[in-house]
């Protein structure tokens, strides 16, 4: 990448306004500062002689620079040899970044925010990219999945003018519309380079994921240098040796001041490096920052409702330390040589302190900030995230608890109707592979692609629109086989949109083998709860959508914000949260430290950063001081599991603190252990008898040692009465 740096004036210029008196108005001029690069490749093999050591000597200094920008998450898409720079030391500098895009990094991310996204760019709806002999096959086919191989594409064809120089323009035009059109190479320069043939043909296949990256090339194509030798073998020394001071060395070498000052110097021209104490400087709108605590307190008080605790979460950790599984996060070193990991996401190291703790029976909930790689040299990148998770209860009763909870926050500021609810399960996705016929092997790139429909409301028309080139890139990329796809398309059609319709034809389609009747049993149980809390508008089931985690192995759900046009066509989308039963992350790590069964547990990562940039709403105050929790408890009737459901459900919309056990039918005794294991004081009782007769339930404070029987209407006024004098005026129990 050619080198720039900017610089801004402001001048003063006078002018008169409309209305005839003189105004100044001030103008600001940007000026561009680029390295001068005399020539171009394309220039040098207009008289080029050919050499061996010459054209390796290029080749390397070509694909280092990709290897760098690949490195900063960047595809250039228009690698040409008009586009690769001699500087005036006569280095190649790859420019003209005009068509570039930037790789998304993760996947949530948000990343979105958060939180879950695939690698890879959609091409831009105005056609084609790049220089014709040069464009991958797969950004003229216009695959929704473009990544840094398109590159690798366009290097080859390089690679082959560097070896195989023309003495006409139309000679290249033939060889370069022979190699493209029909892969064919010249038989005799095949015969003097089969080794150059053969790495050509990988560059250039019309696979991607058979061509090789720039790093591999770099490790593997070229002929041995001596600086590159010296290298390895001081990190070989590194990692070998029984002499840390080898190390220790190393590390100090780096956090030495001359050494940093020499690179910003080399880098930037001069000893001062703004560039760096810029990216720390930025600040909030003053509006935004509002928001933003007000995002936090909203989603606090909702969390505390539900009776959750708030578990603080330690920023960073030694990486070794880490228990998550090892990707994109962001390390950084410290000056004993120790390398830090920054929080990537807030659920593992909860599940780890569970663990650790033994807790059986719990809510808790955290809103931090996760980080994410930035591009270049600037500093990690924050999301705000919520965290909300239940250790324990039944399934499909502790999931609805979760959507509910992520419906009340995401409602508070997004309209209702425009938020859509994606329910899946492991169990359904697997009998959905066997029966599609996808091979083990295939699955995992087969669901990278169909989670870039995630964001799509089922059936709608830019479901259908990308689902034709998904369909296209399975068979060309993974060639899987014609009847294969077009199972998958059968599902995409029949088993992904609302959830009633969907789920009556899932059961009617699939084996009834016991794995995929729990499953169907669990989402309809799943979806009975939801009505009871009156979420069923915008709730789809969609089989082909992928799990966000490895570890949602069971019911796993998205909410995502839809925005329509009168028209029905989409305006705009976003990830707002993901979440899922994870019990069997929970298990594995249980049952390497204890003996005793392990509890289930179920959580949802809510994307704040998203819920502010999207918010629709005026900041409005959102307070429950009371400290007080209520539990719900049912005697006799089999639980009365939605009767609990409704008047919880009320207590919660009036901003009290309740909750309920979640099981089905769990005795008064299990309610009133639970009730002391959490530190829960009141008790509303409700009976078969009272639902059914007197529409009254008792309220018993168990320290006070005193109850009374409250009228169903009243009950709400009376809870806050006595939660705000701790129950202590005896005016309330007469």
């Amino acid at each position: 990448m050619t080198a720039a740096s900017a610089t801004v004036s402001d001048q003063n210029t006078s002018s008169i306004d409309v209305y005839g008196q003189d105004n100044k108005l001030e103008s600001t001029y940007l000026y561009i500062q680029m390295e001068y690069c005399p020539r171009t490749l394309r220039q040098l093999f207009e008289s080029y002689q050919f050499d061996k050591e010459v054209a390796w000597h290029l080749f390397r200094q070509i694909v280092e620079g990709l290897a760098h920008i690949h490195g900063q998450g960047i595809i250039h898409r228009d690698l040409t040899p008009n586009n690769i720079f001699f500087d005036a030391r006569n280095d190649i500098k790859i420019g003209d970044f005009g068509l570039a895009k930037f790789l998304k990094l993760e996947q949530l991310d948000q990343d979105p925010s958060f939180m879950t996204e695939t690698t890879g760019v959609s091409i831009d709806g105005t056609g084609q990219v790049g220089t014709y002999f040069y464009t991958a096959p797969e950004i003229e086919q216009g695959w929704p999945k473009i990544d840094e191989k398109a590159d690798m594409y366009s290097l080859g064809v390089v690679f082959f003018e560097l070896w195989h120089p023309f003495g006409t323009a139309m000679e290249r035009n033939v060889k370069l519309s022979d190699l493209k059109q029909k892969g064919n190479l010249p038989p005799l320069w095949v015969a003097d380079f089969p080794e150059q043939a053969s790495l050509l043909r990988r560059l250039m296949s019309p696979s991607p994921s058979e061509r090789p990256s720039a790093t591999e090339l770099l490790e593997n194509a070229f002929p041995p240098r001596m600086e590159s030798e010296l290298l390895d073998n001081i990190l070989r020394t590194m990692r070998n040796s029984e002499d840390t001071s080898v190390y220790d060395k190393v590390v100090s070498s780096i956090f030495d001041n001359e050494a940093s000052r020499m690179k910003d110097k080399h880098q930037n021209g001069d000893g001062l490096n703004l560039h760096k104490f810029r990216d720390y400087s930025i600040q909030y709108p003053e509006l935004d920052t509002e928001l933003r605590d007000h995002v936090m307190e909203v989603s606090r008080e909702v969390f505390r409702q539900h009776c959750a605790k708030h578990l603080e979460i330690i920023p960073m950790c030694l990486a070794d330390d880490s228990p998550q599984i090892k990707r994109s996060s962001v390390k950084v070193l410290t000056h004993g040589g120790d390398v830090l990991e920054l929080c990537y996401e807030l659920r593992l190291p909860f599940v780890s302190w569970a663990v650790t703790q033994q807790k059986s029976s719990c809510k808790r909930y955290e809103i931090s900030y996760v980080f994410r790689r930035a591009v270049g040299r600037s500093p990690p990148t924050r999301y705000l995230q919520g965290d909300f998770d239940i250790v324990g209860g039944a399934s499909a009763l502790t999931e609805a608890e979760i959507i509910k909870v992520t419906m009340d926050i995401a409602s508070h500021f997004i309209p209702p109707e425009s938020c859509d609810v994606h329910l899946n399960h492991g169990d359904l996705l697997e009998a959905i592979w066997s029966w599609t016929g996808i091979k083990a092997e295939h699955r995992h790139k087969v669901a990278e692609l169909l989670s870039l429909m995630g964001s799509l409301r089922p059936q709608s028309s830019e479901w259908k629109s990308k689902w034709a080139v998904i369909r296209r890139q399975l068979l060309q990329e993974l060639k899987l086989g014609e009847g294969i796809v077009n199972r998958l398309q059968t599902v995409g059609l029949r088993f992904c949109g609302a959830a009633d319709h969907t789920l009556s034809r899932l059961r009617g389609a699939l084996p009834a083998d016991k794995p995929t009747r729990r499953a169907l049993d669990e989402l309809s149980d799943l979806l009975s709860y939801l009505r009871v809390w009156r979420i069923e508008k915008h709730v789809y089931i969609n089989a082909l959508m992928p799990p966000s985690e490895y570890y949602h192995r069971d019911i796993f759900f998205q909410v995502h914000l839809i925005r329509e046009n009168n028209s029905g066509s989409l305006l705009e989308s976003a990830l707002l949260a993901i979440g899922g039963r994870y019990d069997y992350l929970l298990h594995q790590l249980w049952e390497h430290e204890h003996k005793a069964s392990p509890p289930g547990a179920v959580g949802v990562s809510l994307a704040l950063e998203m819920i502010i940039r999207h918010s629709s709403v005026e900041i409005k105050p959102f307070r429950n001081e009371a400290g007080t929790s209520v539990l719900v408890c049912s005697r006799g009737g089999g639980g009365l599991l939605v009767d609990r459901m409704e008047l919880v459900s009320e207590l919660w919309e009036a901003n009290i603190k309740a909750e309920f056990v979640l099981l089905p039918d769990p005795s008064f005794t299990e309610q009133y252990e639970y009730a002391n294991e959490h530190d829960i004081k009141c008790l509303v009782i409700i009976t078969d008898t009272n639902v059914s007769q007197t529409d009254s339930v008792k309220v018993r404070h168990i320290d006070l040692k005193k109850e009374k029987n409250v009228e169903r209407g009243s009950l709400v006024k009376f809870l806050a009465e006595a939660i705000s004098t701790q129950f202590r005026n005896p005016s309330i129990w007469i």
